[in-house]
């Protein structure tokens, strides 16, 4: 079911700040990551360093981020993104200032790289739970909607501009670009002004919830009790592990199998970012009332997309499934963020998000590593498209057995009226 958005607007003080925060962060992170990366080709560390950035990029904050989700209160929310903000711009200031020093091991760069991803742990988890904090109900669906569109289109731009500013000036003066960035962003969350409001049920539940170690367990133990969430996180790694192929192996797929030159690739990640955006605009403007079944619809275009992609070399089929993949990446975020959001009671939430966060996307290294040694056997092409059959086969049989795609509002709201006593 899906019906326009009423007029009421989410573009209030809260969330303007919120919006220019997360804007100005995405930019710092595409900056960062990029002077990094080509600080560690011209110092010389080549294949081994860059491979080792994407995993520290990756790993620490899939892995910390429900060790961190227990401390997080309603209360707290905008301090732990300040505080991830403040270290990361601390960070991309230590690494040139060691390097005019004559100091920047790979050890050392790597370190201070595992400390920049785990910051996302705090980070992520706190902006997801903080939307609902600072958005009527009815608005929630639009903030993810037009946050989702936007990070797309922001992406690119930064990723365009960072190019620009390494072809003239070195990675090191680059990353003083991302120290601004993350500074200008941890500032902007400070603004941010709300009141944690509980009924006086929630609030005894919450003081009932104890220890540290009690709230480590809780966020698993909801996620595997609720009927809505554990279908949701089951197909998000099934839908990560298919997406490895296309993320590890597309700059070689268009290499060899297109015969393409960069330049086609960036159109490619152009063209994907295009449909994000589209398909984000649109949430932004219709209401849905049975977001798991957008959710898993989504996935199941993907996987078709996916597929698509691998089984030809038609160039213009290419770039539409490429512009599918991008709406369709949209179209599952947004669902998701809301779905955690309207069904899991507030004070769970950044602990929630982070347990889906880390099961769905512990997926993607083995995806990555299988999908490598498979591409030298099958070529590339093949195992996207196997990846495409594996999401959509997945899609099917959640949709068909599970009470995700059924679950319309008035469902996640009874849910997280029953989480608070879990």
């Amino acid at each position: 079911m899906v019906n326009l958005i009423e007029s009421d607007s989410i573009w209030k003080r809260n969330f303007n700040y919120l919006f220019f925060s997360r804007i100005v962060k995405i930019s710092g992170d595409m900056f960062a990551f990029n002077s990094i990366l080509w600080f560690l080709i011209y110092d010389g560390k080549g294949a081994i360093g860059t491979a080792l950035l994407i995993a520290v990029t990756f790993l620490p904050e899939a892995v910390l981020a429900p060790v961190t989700g227990p401390f997080m209160k309603q209360n707290t929310l905008k301090f732990w993104m300040y505080f991830s903000d403040l270290t990361r711009a601390a960070i991309v200031l230590i690494i040139p200032l060691c390097h005019f020093a004559g100091f920047s091991p790979l050890w050392f760069v790597m370190t201070l790289m595992i400390v920049h991803s785990a910051t996302g742990a705090a980070y992520n988890p706190a902006s997801i739970a903080l939307i609902p904090q600072i958005v009527n109900e009815e608005g929630i669906q639009k903030a993810n909607a037009v946050l989702q569109s936007s990070a797309q289109i922001v992406r690119l731009g930064a990723v365009t501009l960072c190019g620009a500013f390494l072809t003239f000036i070195s990675p090191s003066y680059t990353m003083l670009i991302a120290l601004v960035l993350y500074l200008v962003s941890g500032f902007l969350v400070l603004f941010i002004k709300y009141t944690a409001v509980e009924s006086q049920s929630e609030s005894a539940a919450v003081t009932q919830r104890g220890t540290y170690i009690g709230r480590l367990k809780r966020g698993f133990t909801l996620v595997r009790r609720h009927q809505i969430l554990y279908p949701l996180a089951i197909y998000c790694i099934f839908m990560n592990f298919a997406a490895a192929p296309w993320e590890a192996l597309s700059a070689v797929y268009v290499a060899e199998d297109l015969n393409g030159q960069p330049i086609v690739y960036s159109l490619l990640k152009a063209t994907t970012a295009a449909g994000a955006f589209l398909l984000g605009f649109v949430l932004a403007k219709v209401k849905v009332n049975r977001y798991g079944l957008l959710f898993v619809t989504a996935g199941i275009i993907e996987g078709l997309a996916f597929f698509i992609t691998g089984m030809n070399t038609f160039l213009p089929l290419v770039f539409l499934a490429a512009f599918t993949f991008g709406a369709a990446v949209s179209a599952v975020n947004v669902p998701e963020y809301t779905i955690i959001q309207t069904s899991v009671d507030s004070e769970d939430q950044p602990q929630v998000y982070a347990v889906i966060h880390m099961i769905s996307n512990i997926s993607i290294p083995a995806g990555a590593v299988i999908c490598g040694y498979a591409a030298n056997a099958f070529g590339s092409g093949t195992v996207i498209a196997v990846g495409g059959v594996v999401e959509i086969i997945a899609g099917i049989g959640i949709l068909l057995f599970t009470k995700l795609a059924k679950a319309e509002r008035s469902d996640l709201i009874k849910e997280r009226e029953a989480s608070v006593h879990l």
